[in-house]
């Protein structure tokens, strides 16, 4: 599949031309007409700084809710605001009540900055932590779904799971997931963080008791940007770390006001919706998708391995296995001498040992990019 002659290229964004971007996933970038509904914003909130603030935020921010809420299908009455999904992760790790003799169960594909947290909350309550190891190349989602299910026990009080797992690109099926562990009465935090836009999201069907998740990666609202999504029976429990204003004032309230901030981000996420719907969301992520399947797999064909696949298991951000296992410090260098030497931005990422590129697509990206990738790869490895 090909890309419809709509879809807009790299000229909507403000990309350094010289760079073949395989990162997309990394921290996102958000499109021109986005940036400048963004400075509208900015511009309107210098002139009067107080009144923007304190008068005209709060609709707006009404507004925004309203908005995303229709477009993630959540309950708009649970959905609020964090800085990014690591502030949403650890919001919720911090709150959810762990006791000595508590698991909590992550996998092996766990963000970084995620598992850090998991391991601080259980080092201080007294609780456990439990990894599932989800296998690479996982087959199928009932391959993965098993894998984490059996990891389950009696005294598991918390599943903490990727939505799109950033190490792997893994889209893990966390529908499934969370059913088998509400049925075993097992709260879960889905990590959403680059779910939305690179995925149709559903949050009501979904019905985990937490999902966060990042509007800067996928959707390229400006960064940066998150929600927090929390399920009722939570909600008198889950505020921000940082105490405000509106903290006595109930749940959104005291999410909506943590003290002086850029709001304008968020307030630019609407327009970051309406760039991708007017060439339509399932047009964008078919090509995305089918555009990182078709790049990775050039690469590995370069250099003799094979792309792991799955179905119902992948998205727009593929892996490539290297030849070989990389130390760390070969594996930066390998990030430093295509960047240096080639203008090539992809990062070497870490599943049982670093031997895996991550490549990315949005519609920014073209086949020459990935081309651009194995030559480059051809003559650093050799």
């Amino acid at each position: 599949m090909t890309a419809p002659l709509e879809l807009p290229g790299a000229a909507a964004w403000r990309l350094d031309p010289s760079l073949a971007y395989l990162n997309h996933g990394g921290f996102g970038a958000a499109p021109l007409p986005v940036l400048a509904e963004q400075r509208t914003w900015r511009d309107a909130m210098e002139r009067n700084p107080t009144g923007f603030l304190v008068r005209d935020l709060p609709e707006q921010l009404h507004q925004v809710r309203a908005l995303l809420a229709g477009f993630l299908g959540a309950d708009a009455d649970g959905l609020v605001f964090v800085g990014n999904a690591t502030a949403g992760t650890q919001t919720v790790l911090a709150q959810v009540g762990l006791a000595p003799g508590d698991e909590v169960l992550v996998t092996d594909h766990c963000y970084p900055a995620a598992l850090a947290q998991v391991k601080r909350a259980t080092a201080a309550s007294g609780a456990t932590l439990r990894v599932a190891e989800v296998p690479m190349p996982a087959g199928d989602q009932e391959t993965v779904l098993a894998a984490v299910t059996a990891r389950l026990s009696p005294r598991t009080a918390l599943v903490v799971i990727d939505h799109v797992a950033s190490c792997s690109g893994l889209v893990f099926p966390v529908e499934q997931i969370v059913a088998e562990c509400h049925a075993r009465g097992v709260p879960v935090l889905v990590d959403g963080a680059h779910a939305t836009g690179q995925l149709p999201v559903d949050l009501g069907r979904l019905g985990a008791d937490f999902w966060t998740g990042n509007l800067h990666k996928w959707l390229c609202a400006p960064k940066a940007a998150a929600v927090l999504q929390v399920a009722e029976r939570w909600r008198d429990r889950i505020r921000p770390l940082v105490a405000s204003h509106g903290f006595a004032d109930g749940y959104q309230p005291a999410f909506d006001w943590t003290g002086t901030q850029d709001p304008t981000p968020l307030l630019a996420a609407p327009a970051a919706v309406a760039f991708f719907g007017q060439a339509g969301w399932q047009a964008v992520r078919a090509h995305n998708q089918d555009l990182a399947r078709r790049g990775a797999e050039l690469v590995a064909g370069r250099v003799g391995t094979t792309v792991p696949g799955g179905a119902g298991l992948t998205g727009a951000m593929r892996l490539v296995p290297l030849p070989r296992e990389l130390t760390e410090a070969e594996a930066r260098a390998l990030e430093t001498s295509l960047l240096d030497r080639y203008r090539i931005v992809v990062p070497v990422t870490y599943l049982g040992g670093w031997r895996w590129l991550r490549v990315s697509a949005q519609l920014y990206n073209t086949m020459t990019d990935y081309e651009r990738l194995a030559d480059a790869l051809a003559e650093l490895l050799a």
